[in-house]
């Protein structure tokens, strides 16, 4: 009986860290979806518990920052902008405690691109979407080819917002030359067609 208990344990302290690991990814994962699907509600409840879960994960705190951002034009007037800046306070937060993570740098930088320019938030944009790049180019492995396009689609439309065509136009470019197949690559075409 005794060493049926001691191995029961074993196998708990064992599979504690991997099961808790696939539940935050799980997490993180559908409340992507819930963005995706434009539910912020859900989203924000997913990422919650995933940064509940695991206080450690930056993407779990990255997306939670970038779904409180995307509530605003669901609830509009005052409450819209306190759910930004709540929202940027928070991708502050993941910034601040995960300097070495792109995904930190990848969420700010692509939700800080997308916010309409009342928030002053293109700056932040380039400034950390550059990081990304200059991570990948510094450490390709650190940063994986497939949010690349993402990268240089927001870099560019970040660029052109703060009046720096010929900056946008170069973003754009080597997106195309890179990763010609991306998802992103028509939209990159269209932006450089309206440039």
């Amino acid at each position: 009986m005794k060493y049926l208990a001691l191995a029961v344990l074993c196998i708990l302290v064992v599979l504690g860290p991997d099961h808790v690991e696939p539940q935050t990814g799980d997490l993180v994962a559908q409340g992507r979806q819930a963005l995706d699907a434009d539910r912020p509600d859900d989203a924000i409840a997913l990422f919650e518990r995933a940064v509940a879960t695991d206080p450690n994960n930056p993407a779990a705190l990255a997306w939670l920052g970038s779904a409180q951002v995307r509530k605003a034009p669901h609830v509009g007037g005052m409450e819209a902008a306190g759910w930004v800046k709540r929202g940027f306070d928070t991708l502050d937060e993941a910034v601040e405690r995960f300097p070495d993570a792109f995904v930190v740098y990848v969420v700010r930088g692509v939700t800080a691109a997308r916010v309409p320019d009342l928030f002053r938030k293109m700056d932040t944009a380039v400034r950390d979407l550059t990081r990304v790049v200059a991570m990948k180019d510094t450490r390709p492995q650190a940063v994986p080819d497939a949010v690349m396009p993402t990268v240089y689609l927001n870099l560019g439309l970040a660029y052109k917002k703060t009046g720096q065509p010929a900056a946008a136009r170069a973003a754009w470019e080597k997106a195309k030359a890179l990763y010609p197949a991306a998802p992103e690559a028509s939209a990159i075409e269209r932006e450089l067609r309206n440039l």
